[in-house]
């Protein structure tokens, strides 16, 4: 796969949870967030992810919950969880096992069944151009970011980007466009990789991801608690 960059806003309008959205979503049994590939995931693991940031150091800084933000903020985290499921349903899938390549333990934990893996918060520019839920997902899941690796293994950036964005610098285009030897280069293969895989994810989404009533996505408009209008 060749890629060119093309980041979007980040903000969402492409929404999961096919086949509705908003007011047309499903009442959700009780104990039910969401479903994966029409699996009930388990409101727990949202439960236990909300109870675990409000007894966390950012504890005073959280919307109440029975707030407007609080019920936003609760929806955002339903996403963010959902998407380490439909993560971990893809390994599946793959066949995988572990958690190098697979998907011991929950979603949320990584190789050593410790939550949150050992990555770093992705930068700014990264969450908005892939946007807040991808970006703390990937952040926060080794399942995540091994289907990342997965789904973007075959990206190459074309010569003549590269030789462009070389040019821009003042140096050499790279012998090998699919060796990066420059930081820039692997920046630019890094971003390209991103893209690819929230592409990936947002397709994933729509098909295998089914939402369900009070959990919506926070950006959809038909929900009660977003405020944003076109």
């Amino acid at each position: 796969m060749t890629a060119v960059i093309a980041h979007g806003h980040g903000h969402g309008h492409s929404l999961p949870g096919a086949p509705g959205h908003g007011h047309s979503l499903p009442e959700a049994p009780e104990g039910v967030m969401g479903y994966v590939s029409t699996t009930p995931v388990d409101r727990a693991l949202l439960d236990e992810r909300m109870a675990a940031l409000r007894a966390g150091d950012e504890a005073g800084v959280l919307p109440r919950a029975e707030t407007r933000d609080g019920r936003q903020l609760t929806r955002w985290v339903a996403q963010v969880v959902l998407t380490e499921e439909l993560c971990a349903d893809e390994l599946r899938r793959r066949g995988h096992t572990d958690a190098d390549g697979a998907t011991g333990g929950h979603a949320g934990e990584d190789a050593n069944g410790d939550a949150g893996g050992d990555a770093g918060p992705l930068d700014v520019s990264t969450a908005i151009a892939i946007g807040s839920i991808t970006a703390a997902a990937l952040a926060g899941s080794a399942v995540v970011r091994r289907v990342a690796e997965l789904v973007s293994a075959d990206v190459r950036i074309p010569a003549a980007q590269l030789a462009y964005a070389a040019d821009m610098l003042g140096e050499e285009p790279p012998g090998d466009p699919d060796v990066p030897t420059r930081q820039w280069h692997a920046d630019l293969l890094t971003s390209a990789r991103l893209e690819a895989f929230s592409r990936w994810l947002n397709k994933a989404r729509h098909e295998r991801l089914q939402l369900v009533r009070g959990l919506e996505h926070p950006g959809d408009s038909n929900q009660p608690d977003n405020l944003h209008r076109h």
